[in-house]
């Protein structure tokens, strides 16, 4: 501690009185001149803390101001599409963590599930891997709501006065968001404590998996902290003065508003028992002075500001990528049908629950009209027998017509022809090439092999077009498909087709191949000779965020981005 000259004064000066016996009136004097100079330092003190403080708030003010000011500068149409757009991600983040809270309640012989006598010692290395999986698979879909939460922060600082109907809507989706974190927060402890074991062993740090350390204590604080529990009790009071303005925005003629306001009544009912339970409702709190002063502020940040930045990036740019349409004709003009697309965009991972950094595939088809053209020098008839006096075109026209039509149809007013297949939330469907590679990172991989397989592989994909999206990532059914297991599937060896043989991984029990697996795969091919390659490098768009854009990089630097953390999403 640092003192002041005078109170150094009163100290040389108690210490002089006790040598020559000062009297006693002195002495107090003295004291409580040292007492005061004390309180003073302590003043001090308290008031560079408060500074401190006030720094660190200082920036969370100004995001909230500008994504405030960038909610509004939405027209009408932005504004709905947005709200569209991010209700619909969190259907599909609900969905997979009610499936993945009931997996990891059926896992007994990995999850202590209130058993109190589990030996976590007792487990194998196999074990703590799949634990490691599935604790991995629930923060990155937590980390997903922290960023559509962060994209309505600001709700706050929208007047709702001058405009209610924004408001309500900007705490209706933030809130969502919070309360499904809540929810199966809640759930994850209750399937995890009282373990102190297992507790110790989620708080490691995994680079492998993505774990920050004492993530799993940073989650038990969010859930169980006295803020945490006024929160929870004053937003959903909040949350009824805002049901005029929801119905007056007709938020109930929208099936996925509605599903936000249901699902906001039966997670406040379910959170409310449980937490009666743990008798954490013992005060009272001002709803609006609540949810004012306390944003729903991230959980589990990887890197100062990024789910801020993520929420922030998602109101400003919208439908926006660092790839450019004029890269994507550059692009174009080196690839060839049945070509394996890998993408990421940074404010919106299309397939949240695998790892890596690469969470999309496709597969390029080419342009209907250029398909006979591409595949005229190839005597596809001599091995694909079913094409024997048939163009490929005319084989897939008669074979599978319902998909050749939507194959051959113009997507959009843009007028953009199909040239990709994959498989997206809404299913297996036909896209325009600005559309599948508008992102912030494009890799292009080929096959090594002729044409006669380059066009097996199409023909197998049509055969899946119109089929669903498969949320549980599993590659031994076919009723369903997810992006990677389309293009797994269009180039599967066989007996009849030389195909791809790339190993699939097993994950949270299920067989698949996530996007980075193909990436990682080029990546360790690289070491063989070149004639036993499968895979060769065709081309990478590389998305900068510092000077929002991408740039055309090297095969070498395609290779090492399967090891970029997944939700780094501030790469130079």
């Amino acid at each position: 501690m640092k003192y002041s000259k005078y109170m150094i004064y009163a100290l040389l000066i108690l210490s002089t009185c006790s040598l020559l016996q000062c009297k006693d009136e002195q002495k107090e004097k003295v004291k409580a001149g040292v007492d005061k100079a004390k309180e003073k330092v302590a003043n001090v003190k308290q008031g560079v803390s408060k500074l401190k403080e006030h720094a660190r708030e200082l920036p969370d003010k100004l995001i909230r101001d500008r994504q405030a000011k960038q909610l509004l500068s939405l027209n009408d149409e932005e504004f709905e599409q947005l709200t569209e757009d991010h209700l619909h991600e969190m259907q599909r983040y609900d969905d997979a963590l009610a499936r993945l809270l009931a997996d990891v309640s059926a896992q007994g012989e990995l999850f202590p599930n209130g058993d109190k006598s589990k030996d976590f010692k007792a487990l194998k290395p196999g074990q703590r891997k799949a634990i490691r999986e599935y604790y991995a698979t629930f923060l990155d879909y937590m980390r997903a709501l922290d960023g559509v939460k962060q994209s309505w922060q600001s709700f706050g600082k929208i007047n709702p006065l001058t405009h209610k109907e924004r408001h309500s809507r900007a705490f209706l989706l933030s809130y969502t968001a919070w309360l499904i974190q809540y929810r199966y927060g809640l759930m994850f402890i209750d399937a995890i404590i009282p373990n102190m074991p297992f507790e110790t062993f989620l708080d490691e740090a995994s680079l492998e998996f993505g774990i920050p350390e004492k993530s799993f204590a940073q989650m038990k604080l969010q859930i169980v902290q006295v803020k945490s529990v006024t929160r929870f009790l004053g937003s959903h009071q909040y949350f009824k003065t805002q049901q005029a303005a929801l119905d007056g925005a007709q938020c109930d003629e929208s099936p996925r508003c509605k599903w936000a306001r249901e699902k906001i009544a039966a997670y406040h009912d379910f959170a409310k028992g449980q937490l009666k339970e743990r008798a954490a409702i013992q005060f009272s709190y001002n709803a609006y002075d609540i949810v004012r002063d306390m944003a729903f502020e991230t959980w589990f940040p990887l890197q100062s500001g990024v789910a801020e930045w993520m929420g922030d990036t998602k109101v400003k740019r919208l439908h926006n990528h660092l790839i450019t349409d004029e890269q994507i004709v550059e692009m174009r003009a080196k690839m060839k049908p049945g070509d394996i697309i890998v993408a990421r965009k940074n404010w919106y991972l299309s397939n949240i629950g695998l790892p890596g950094f690469w969470p999309h595939a496709e597969l390029y088809l080419g342009a209907p009209g250029q398909l006979d053209l591409y595949f005229a020098d190839a005597d596809l008839e001599k091995s694909i027998p079913q094409l024997k006096n048939k163009t490929l075109s005319d084989y897939l026209s008669a074979t599978y017509p319902e998909a050749w039509a939507a194959y051959v149809a113009r997507p959009d007013h843009h007028g953009e022809q199909h040239e990709v297949i994959e498989s997206m939330s809404e299913g297996v469907v036909f896209s325009s090439l600005e559309r599948a590679a508008g992102a912030d990172y494009v890799g292009v991989l080929r096959a090594r092999r002729g044409k006669v397989e380059q066009a097996q592989a199409i023909i197998k994909s049509f055969k899946y077009w119109g089929r669903p999206y498969d949320f549980n990532f599993d590659f031994l059914t076919d009723s369903s498909i997810v992006c990677t297991e389309l293009v797994y599937k269009a180039w599967e060896k066989s007996k009849t087709h030389e195909g791809l043989d790339i190993p699939l991984v097993e994950i949270m029990g299920r067989k698949t191949l996530p996007a980075n697996e193909y990436v990682r795969y080029f990546a360790m091919e690289l070491a063989k000779p070149e004639k036993d390659r499968q895979l060769d490098f065709v081309y990478f768009l590389d998305g900068k965020e510092r000077i929002k854009g991408a740039v055309v990089s090297s095969p070498e630097e395609f290779a090492v981005s399967c090891t970029r953390p997944k939700w780094d999403v501030v790469q130079e």
